[in-house]
C-alpha cells in the first residue's frame, strides 16, 4: 500500500460557538496483486475526533483511490501544534502499513465571559459580590480584573485581582464594595462595572450596589412633614402680622406679590396689567385686587451647560438666576447641572433674569456668551410657561491627570509609554500628550484642555497594550484608575538530539504555576522536536529531558515579557562519547576557527572557539570506546590528523603549522640600526614589502606569509636595491636574515 499524494499540514480555526473543523485527502495506491480493502488508523491526541471516509476503501490491484480525513474537534480543544500519524493498512495477507504524519495546527481563540452572583446587592455601606470568570476559548488565560465606578463614589476591592483560568474552566473573584454613608432618604443605586482583560479579549459584568439609608424613609418623611407644618405656621403668623400692621389699605397689590398678567385687561388699565387713574397711587404693574387671581403663576427656565473643548454637557456646575432690584442684582434661584449638563429652575415669578455660571475651575460666563453683567443679556420668564434652550458654553481652566501603571517587574526594569489622546470629535491633534512612566510606575499629565475626555493608552515591550478613558473637569487635579499590564505569553521550542540527530521518545517536563507540564518528542516526522506553549512571562523555567538509556539533562530558560525561545537544542548522552581538546599554532597561541572532523560512518564536525576559551573544541555523539580519526583544517595552515580512543583519554594538544613561512631580520648601516628603510621580498611572481621599525634593537622587519621556495630580499632606496640577499623559505619556519647597507648609500 502506498500514499502518493497527501497534505502534511492542516491549520484549524473556528469562530466562537463552533468546533474547529478541517479536512485533507489521502490518495492511496494498491500495490498488491489482489483486491484489497484499505483502512486508516489515526494515532495522536486528535484521534477521537477524526472521521475517515469511506471506510473501508476497496481498490483493485494498481488502482488509486482517495480517502477523506476530517478533523472535527470540539469547541474547547486546546490550541497548539499536534503531530498525528495516519496509518494506511490493507487487509490482504502480507500487506505492509504506510504511515503518513500530519502536523495539525489548532489556532488560538481566546474568549471570556463574566457572570455576577448576585448582580444586585442591598446594604448600608459595605457589600460583596461574587463574579465568576469563565474561559470559553481554547487556550489558558491570565485574566486581569478591575472595577470601574463612573461616579467615583464607591471603593471597590477585587480579591483576587488576577486569575489563571484553564480551557473550559472557571474561577471566582470577590468584589468588596464600600460606599459613602447615607443617613436618610430612599435606597440609592450605585452602579459599577467589573472588567476582565486577557489576550486582547475584554468582558464586562454590570453590578449594582443598592445602598440603604441609616434612618428609614418613613421616619424621615414624618420629620419633614412636621418641619413643613411648623414652617407654614410660623410664616402665617409672621405674614399676617406684617400685612395687617404695615400695608396701606389699597385696592391694588404690588406686582412683586401678584406678578401674573390678568387674563383680560380691565378698562382703564395698561396692557401689562397696571391700574389706571383713580387707583389710589398703586405702583406700576399692579393688578386689580377684586376678581379672580390665576392659579399657578410660576414659570420654568431650563437649558444645558456644555464645555467649550468637547461640546459635551458638564455636570455639577452651579447655574445662578439674578434679577435687578433697588439694591442692584439679587440672586433669585440656583441649581446644579445634572451629569449630562442639563439644569432646570422652577417656580419663578415672571420677569427678566440674568443667567450666570460661576464655579471654581471655570471662567465666569453670563448668558449667552458674556464675561460680565455688562455683556450679558436677560432672559424673559413668562407665567405658566417653560422657557427652554437657555444654553451656556463654559471654558475650563487647564486640568491635570495622574495615575500609576504596574508591570509586575522590579521598578525601572520596564519602560511604559503612556499617551493621553482627546476622544471628542474634531479634537486638535496637538492636544495629544505622551510621557514615560517613572520607575515606580507613576505618571502625570499637566495642562490638559478641560472639560474633556481623554483615552490613556499604555504600551510596554513584551506586554499587551491597555487603555482607559478618564474625563477631567475645569481646573481639576484628577487621579486616574490604576492600571496593571499583562505580559504576553511565552513559548519554548527546540530539538532534542543524541549528539548527532533528532531523538524521539524523550519526555520533556517543566513546572507552570505549580503544576507539572509534560510533552514528548515525536519519533516520526519532526523527530526530536518539542513545543511548550502558553507560558506565563516573565519567568524562569527549568526543563528536564528524560529517556530510558540516556542521562537526564536539565536546561534553564529565562523568558522576558512575551519572549519566545524558538530554537533550544539539547544533546542527550547515552551510548555515545565526547572528545574535547585544544588547537594551537607553532608559537603556542590558541588557534580559533579550526574545523575539526571525526571520521567514520557518521562524520561529526565542529569548529574551535574564537572567543572565550579560544582554540578549544568538543565533539559529541561519537561511538563510545572506539577509535576515531580527528582531522584539523584551517586556511593557511597544514592539515593535521590524529587517532583518538573515544571515552578513554583526552587527545593531546594539536599544533598546526602555518602553510607558509616568514623572513625576519635587522637592517643596519655603519653598525647603527636603520629605521624606516623599505625591505622587499620577491620570488619573481609576487612582491612583498615592509618597513623597518624601532622595536627591539631597532631596524627590525618581518615579511610574513611567504610561499616555500627561494626569495630575493632587498633593501630598496629611491627605487633601487642597495643590498640584496637570497633566502630559502620553508613551510612553517621563520628564517632570520640581517642586512647591512654600505656606508654612503
Amino acid at each position: 500500500m502506498r500514499v502518493v499524494s497527501a497534505e502534511s499540514r492542516v491549520e484549524i480555526a473556528a469562530p466562537a460557538g463552533t468546533g474547529p473543523r478541517a479536512a485533507l485527502n489521502l490518495e492511496v495506491v494498491n500495490t498488491s496483486s489482489v483486491i484489497d480493502a484499505v483502512t486508516v488508523e489515526v494515532r495522536g491526541p486528535t484521534a477521537p475526533f477524526v472521521i475517515v471516509s469511506p471506510t473501508p476503501l476497496v481498490l483493485f490491484p494498481e488502482a488509486t483511490g482517495t480517502l477523506r480525513v476530517t478533523f472535527d474537534l470540539p469547541e474547547h480543544f486546546p490550541a497548539g501544534n499536534y503531530l498525528v500519524d495516519l496509518v494506511v493498512q490493507g487487509k490482504a495477507p502480507g500487506t505492509e502499513p504506510t504511515v503518513h504524519t500530519v502536523e495539525v495546527d489548532v489556532t488560538s481563540r481566546p474568549a471570556l465571559r463574566l457572570l455576577a452572583e448576585p448582580s444586585v446587592v442591598r446594604a448600608r455601606s459595605n457589600g460583596a459580590f461574587a463574579v465568576r470568570v469563565t474561559n470559553e476559548g481554547n487556550e489558558p488565560l491570565d485574566v486581569a480584573l478591575r472595577a470601574e465606578d463612573t461616579d467615583r463614589q464607591l471603593t471597590a476591592t477585587l480579591v483576587p485581582s488576577t486569575l489563571h483560568v484553564g480551557v473550559g474552566a472557571s474561577a471566582l473573584t470577590n468584589v468588596v464594595v464600600r460606599g459613602p454613608r447615607q443617613l436618610y432618604g430612599s435606597d440609592r443605586d450605585r452602579p459599577l462595572t467589573v472588567v476582565a482583560t486577557a489576550n486582547d479579549v475584554t468582558a464586562e459584568a454590570p453590578l449594582v450596589f443598592r445602598q440603604r439609608s441609616t434612618f428609614s424613609r418613613g421616619l424621615v418623611t414624618a420629620l419633614v412633614l412636621a418641619l413643613i407644618i411648623a414652617a407654614w405656621a410660623l410664616a402665617f403668623v409672621l405674614g399676617m402680622g406684617l400685612v395687617l400692621g404695615s400695608d396701606p389699605l389699597t385696592k391694588v397689590a404690588p406686582a412683586s406679590l401678584f406678578a401674573a398678567a390678568a387674563a383680560e385687561t380691565p378698562d382703564g388699565a395698561d396692557p401689562d396689567g397696571a391700574a389706571g387713574p383713580g387707583t389710589g397711587g398703586a405702583p406700576a404693574d399692579a393688578l386689580p385686587k377684586d376678581g379672580a387671581l390665576p392659579a399657578g403663576v410660576g414659570g420654568i427656565l431650563s437649558g444645558t451647560v456644555r464645555g467649550a473643548a468637547d461640546g459635551a454637557g458638564v455636570g455639577r456646575l452651579t447655574v445662578e438666576l439674578l434679577r435687578e432690584s433697588r439694591d442692584g442684582l439679587v440672586l433669585v434661584s440656583s441649581s446644579a447641572t445634572q451629569a449630562d449638563g442639563t439644569y432646570e429652575l422652577a417656580g419663578l415669578f415672571p420677569g427678566h433674569y440674568y443667567v450666570r455660571v460661576a464655579d471654581e475651575g471655570y471662567d465666569e460666563i453670563w448668558y449667552p456668551r458674556g464675561a460680565s453683567e455688562a455683556s450679558g443679556q436677560t432672559v424673559r420668564v413668562r407665567a405658566q410657561q417653560a422657557t427652554d434652550g437657555v444654553d451656556l458654553t463654559v471654558v475650563g481652566h487647564p486640568a491635570s491627570l495622574e495615575g500609576a501603571v504596574a508591570t509586575g517587574l522590579p521598578d525601572g526594569e520596564v519602560t511604559v509609554r503612556v499617551v493621553a489622546t482627546p476622544v471628542w470629535a474634531d479634537a486638535d491633534p496637538g492636544l495629544v500628550q505622551s510621557v514615560d512612566a517613572d520607575p515606580d510606575g507613576s505618571y502625570r499629565f499637566d495642562g490638559l484642555e478641560a472639560p474633556g475626555s481623554y483615552e490613556l493608552s499604555f504600551e510596554a515591550e513584551g506586554y499587551q497594550g491597555a487603555a482607559i478613558t478618564e474625563r477631567v473637569l475645569g481646573g481639576q487635579d484628577r487621579l486616574a484608575l490604576d492600571v496593571r499590564l499583562s505580559a504576553g505569553v511565552g513559548r519554548i521550542a527546540g530539538t532534542v538530539t543524541d549528539g548527532v540527530s533528532g531523538l524521539g521518545g524523550v519526555t520533556v517536563t517543566t513546572t507552570v504555576d505549580g503544576e507539572q507540564v509534560e510533552v514528548g518528542t515525536p519519533t516520526q516526522g519532526q523527530v526530536g522536536r518539542f513545543v511548550l506553549d502558553g507560558l506565563a512571562t516573565p519567568a524562569t523555567y527549568v526543563l528536564s529531558f528524560a529517556k530510558e538509556g540516556f542521562e537526564t539533562v536539565t536546561s534553564v530558560v529565562e523568558l522576558g515579557p512575551g519572549e519566545t525561545q524558538p530554537d533550544l537544542t539539547v544533546a542527550m548522552a547515552g551510548g555515545v562519547g565526547t572528545v574535547a581538546g585544544t588547537v594551537v599554532d607553532t608559537d603556542g597561541n590558541p588557534l580559533g576557527g579550526v574545523t575539526v572532523t571525526a571520521g567514520g560512518a557518521s562524520a561529526v564536525t565542529t569548529t574551535t572557539l574564537t572567543a572565550g576559551a579560544v582554540g578549544t573544541y568538543s565533539l559529541a555523539g561519537l561511538p563510545q570506546g572506539q577509535e576515531v580519526t580527528l582531522t584539523f583544517t584551517h586556511p593557511g595552515y597544514v592539515a593535521v590528523s590524529i587517532p583518538v580512543q573515544v571515552g578513554e583519554e583526552d587527545p593531546p594538544t594539536v599544533t598546526m603549522a602555518s602553510a607558509s613561512g616568514r623572513v625576519t631580520g635587522r637592517v643596519t648601516q655603519g653598525g647603527a640600526a636603520l629605521v624606516g628603510a623599505t625591505v622587499q621580498a620577491t620570488d619573481g611572481l609576487t612582491v612583498h614589502s615592509t618597513t623597518t621599525t624601532s622595536s627591539g634593537d631597532g631596524g627590525t622587519y618581518v615579511l610574513p606569509d611567504l610561499a616555500p621556495g627561494t626569495w630575493t630580499v632587498s633593501v630598496v632606496r629611491d627605487g633601487r636595491s642597495v643590498v640584496t640577499a637570497l633566502v630559502e623559505v620553508r613551510r612553517g619556519v621563520a628564517t632570520t636574515r640581517n642586512l647591512t647597507v654600505p656606508e654612503g648609500d
